[in-house]
């Protein structure tokens, strides 16, 4: 039976978000509290389920459900084992279905990644890519041309093109002069992907391609394909120029990333579930092992919100969630609970930057047990009505994994659900 307040989310990124989604879904009386929006709007709009697994293994998963299996056999804490197969594959399923009914599908599953290409030219693999993606595949044959656009900087086609041509990719690349937005100051993908709604801008765009094309097959343009979840930018060039287009994300802002977030949000809102940006978490009250309060900062006094359950979703330390000390503990910002990580400081980075081995202080996450209650230290929830998602979890490494989103939508339905039982 539903109480007046049921849960409360802490933190928006995808994680956060898509447990809010499943438990308004079930009409539970849910809330999520943010300083920010999370990573939907910096990573790249793809669903990265494990992309190299072992972690240091050259080669990219072909089959991400195959090495699941293998990785949560070798490894049982892993947040992927405390979902399982199944509930990694019933929460890409149920957020294509969402996508899909949005008007943008997300393509593929956990037989076979995606291999697109990177901003600088490299192989990326990938579970779930838009629609607006996916003629990018790189075990495709066909030539193609690279796009970058003047007036749009950190996007560089001859880098990524050289780079394609060197991994055996047929490739060429084009720079284009646009007047319309040589009278804009700055540009970025959020500007110029308003101008792509205009018919005018997209049929002189289309227009320069083509004259340009060669014997390019299929053309790969910066993620500038309108900010709002839908196909009809990518159609209508499609029509205009001949072939296949497909975005390449690169640095943020992501308007890829922004579209999967305006899905949940409109999902969240449908369902009567309630976000908002820019109250920060900065502490709690508590009471015989339970969490009573989360505090947001205000101007004048803190404000609480009470709540019967609570989810933790404010990402690990790359997403500020877990902050470090000078003494070489840490903390999680909010909720203050342990955090696991290297004792030595001195064990936290390797002497080289980019150590393919990467950097231990990256595993840091809170351990929890098989409800994901964030444990004491030992077997123990610290708050018996706390529950934690996403990449605030310990004993992954989602970045080299390529795990990234997979992690925080496999386990943000995996709590949304068990929350809503």
């Amino acid at each position: 039976m539903s109480t007046k307040n049921d849960i409360l989310v802490v933190g928006a990124g995808l994680a956060g978000l898509t447990a809010v989604w499943q438990l308004a879904a079930q009409q539970k009386k849910v809330r999520l509290v943010s300083k920010g929006w999370g990573v939907t709007h910096w990573h790249s709009g793809c669903i990265d389920v494990l992309g190299y697994y072992p972690v240091d293994e050259p080669e990219p998963v072909e089959s991400p459900g195959v090495t699941l299996a293998k990785l949560i056999a070798d490894q049982p804490q892993h947040p992927y084992a405390l979902v399982g197969v199944t509930g990694v594959e019933a929460a890409l399923t149920a957020f294509q279905t969402l996508c899909a009914e949005a008007g943008y599908p997300l393509h593929g599953s956990l037989d076979k990644n995606w291999l697109l290409p990177s901003a600088v030219g490299t192989f990326r693999p990938t579970c779930l890519a838009p629609e607006t993606m996916i003629a990018g595949d790189l075990r495709r044959d066909d030539p193609m041309l690279i796009v970058g656009i003047q007036q749009l900087v950190d996007f560089y086609p001859n880098i990524i093109a050289e780079n394609l041509t060197k991994q055996g990719q047929e490739a060429t690349e084009l720079m284009l002069d646009l007047p319309r937005l040589a009278e804009r100051n700055f540009n970025t993908p959020v500007s110029i992907g308003t101008m792509m709604t205009h018919a005018d801008f997209r049929a002189d765009l289309a227009r320069r391609i083509k004259a340009q094309l060669g014997n390019a097959k299929r053309v790969g343009l910066p993620a500038i394909l309108g900010r709002e979840p839908s196909l009809a930018i990518k159609n209508d060039l499609e029509a205009q120029i001949g072939v296949p287009v497909f975005e390449i994300p690169g640095l943020p802002p992501s308007l890829p990333g922004m579209r999967l977030h305006a899905i949940l949000m409109q999902a969240i809102e449908r369902a009567g579930g309630r976000v908002y940006h820019g109250l920060e978490g900065v502490g709690i009250e508590s009471e015989a092992g339970r969490v009573t309060a989360v505090f947001t900062e205000s101007a004048a006094r803190n404000k609480p919100h009470r709540f019967q359950c609570y989810v933790v979703a404010t990402g690990g330390i790359l997403g500020g969630g877990i902050v470090t000390r000078q003494d070489g503990s840490a903390k999680e910002v909010v909720f203050d609970l342990p955090v696991t990580l290297p004792e030595s400081r001195l064990d936290w980075f390797r002497q080289d930057f980019m150590d393919p081995k990467g950097h231990p202080v990256y595993r840091a996450g809170l351990t929890v047990n098989d409800k994901f209650q964030p444990l004491n230290g030992g077997s123990q929830p610290v708050f018996e009505n706390l529950f934690a998602v996403g990449t605030t979890l310990s004993h992954s490494e989602v970045i080299r994994e390529r795990s990234f989103e997979g992690v925080a939508l496999a386990t943000g339905f995996a709590v949304g659900n068990l929350l809503a039982q």
